[in-house]
């Protein structure tokens, strides 16, 4: 009878576990569709979609030829085959429906907000904490730019990868068995294949170790060596990819080398603050031209402000290894994209937050913990309190995500929203390209003019202007255009096409044709 009654307890308690687990998944489910649910309205923009999707041939049919063409090409400066091979599935049975992308999207966000809820009850082993951090990594604001935007597909893959192989390690540590470390490595593989920024993964392999059984000695050093090995062959393929050595993103901006050196501090605060304070997002942070008073004080103090952080998170090391451990996954998945060699041309990006992110939640969800279960626990005032606040605050973020989704709705409400914040001439650039492609070349000329007055080296915005020029019947102006985009950028192939055009149609041969006609004949 004694053993009967305990394998009743022990069943009950299986089934109990099981519906909680399917209750808080199905919460965080529903929760990030509704939340998600105009991106379903979307269509593509014309920031990188049309190079991943709209206009690449390289998707558009299943073929060896395509396939060996993904695998051995870069787009868009980065190397990610199985982000294009997912791109051509889509494609082909889908061909060019928006809404089967979004789908796609917002299909993979979910199964990263399940494989967050896992992992940190695997951290953790405690329900509410595990949903807490899965609800904020699903809803938060911040990760509407990888999920509403097409050509960030590739966040979303390397993530689902990136979470597998840290769930695959810990299963390795409880269990001690060698396939899962096998499949973490796999997992690994993928998500570098998908999107450099897993390079991280090997020193979080380490803080796992760190928070499950202490500080890692020799054997679970040794035992990551093969990630990092793995690891650092994709970071020379990014870093071969983007010609990083050759050319810089800030190379255009009059920052001092104090400046410079404070950038990547200012990147730490600006994402910690925006965690907490979700206002005034943008999908385009520029790097300033000129700095105001403001920003350059934001600049100088954010060193200070990361040392006194640093400094508090040290005095409290022995206190709670969950504080290290989500401080240090928030740094060292950051630190590829804090511009420490300046790349592109923002100083910050939502995009880069969607994996470092969960550090912060991890931390959040644990001081949340601390104060309802320790600091008050005799005070059911101030404990409902805290309780109502988070409730507020979710609603909150699920209503910024939603009304954020919209911003993505096409190339027009995109660039309007930039240029509403952020007056600059990529944005104008951008929405003249848009219109452009509309028809609407009076529209599509006063944007160009406007990049041009504020960048005049804008090579795009030369050729771009030339065609809307060239479809307005006005074929001076274009080959001037054309030309000048051709002297700032002597390697533009698709200025060369476009002045070759022009002087097709004047009945002329442009000089390389003229080069090119005299060698046949020989």
């Amino acid at each position: 009878m004694y053993f009967n009654c305990l394998t009743h307890m022990k069943h009950q308690s299986v089934l109990t576990h099981t519906h909680r687990v399917t209750l808080c998944c199905g919460i965080i489910a529903v929760i990030t569709i509704i939340s998600f649910s105009p991106t379903f309205n979307n269509g593509f923009t014309n920031w990188d979609d049309e190079e991943y999707v709209v206009h690449n041939s390289d998707i558009q049919g299943f073929s060896i030829h395509n396939l060996a063409k993904i695998f051995s090409s870069t787009y868009v400066a980065n190397y990610q085959p199985i982000t294009m091979l997912t791109y051509m599935v889509e494609y082909q049975f889908f061909q060019l429906n928006p809404v089967i992308y979004h789908y796609t999207s917002l299909f993979l966000h979910i199964i990263n907000c399940l494989l967050v809820f896992a992992l940190i009850y695997g951290l953790s082993g405690k329900y509410l904490t595990s949903l807490f951090v899965a609800l904020l990594f699903a809803i938060h604001p911040m990760r509407v730019e990888s999920v509403a935007w097409v050509a960030e597909q590739k966040d979303l893959l390397s993530a689902s990868f990136y979470f597998l192989s840290l769930l695959c390690y810990f299963r390795y540590l409880a269990k001690g068995d060698r396939k899962f470390y096998y499949l973490c490595a796999l997992s690994l593989i993928f998500s570098l294949l998908s999107k450099p920024m897993a390079v991280s993964q090997p020193l979080i392999l380490l803080l796992i170790y760190y928070l499950t059984k202490g500080i890692p000695g020799k054997k679970a050093l040794l035992g990551t060596l093969p990630f990092f090995a793995i690891a650092a062959i994709f970071g020379l393929i990014t870093l071969i990819a983007q010609n990083v050595v050759a050319s810089t993103g800030m190379d255009n901006f009059s920052l001092s080398t104090i400046q410079r050196i404070c950038t990547p501090f200012y990147g730490i605060i600006f994402y910690i603050v925006k965690s907490i304070i979700p206002v005034n997002l943008c999908a385009f942070y520029p790097f300033p031209s000129k700095l105001d008073e403001n920003m350059n004080f934001m600049l100088i103090a954010s060193p200070f402000l990361v040392i006194g952080i640093a400094s508090a998170i040290y005095y409290f090391r022995n206190h709670s290894r969950k504080l290290v451990f989500g401080s240090l996954f928030f740094f060292i998945t950051i630190l590829p994209v804090l511009q420490i060699i300046p790349v592109g041309n923002t100083i910050v990006a939502e995009r880069y937050t969607y994996i470092p992110m969960l550090g912060i939640y991890f931390i959040f969800a644990t001081l949340c913990g601390f104060l309802l279960k320790e600091r008050f626990r005799e005070n059911n005032t101030i404990k409902n309190l805290i309780v109502v606040g988070l409730g507020a605050s979710f609603v909150i973020f699920s209503c910024i995500t939603y009304n954020r989704c919209m911003v993505w709705k096409d190339s027009f409400s995109l660039w309007n929203n930039v240029l509403s914040k952020h007056p600059v001439d990529a944005a104008y650039y951008f929405r003249g390209c848009a219109y452009n492609t509309q028809g609407n070349y009076d529209r599509a000329l006063e944007d160009f003019n406007q990049a041009l007055a504020l960048n005049p080296s804008y090579a795009l915005a030369y050729d771009s202007r030339g065609t809307a020029f060239f479809y307005k019947g006005d074929d001076d102006r274009a080959l001037s255009d054309y030309t000048e985009a051709i002297r700032i950028i002597p390697k533009n192939a698709i200025s060369y096409a476009n002045r070759g055009t022009i002087y097709s149609k004047k009945r002329r041969l442009c000089p390389c044709y003229r080069r090119l006609f005299r060698s046949n004949q020989n």
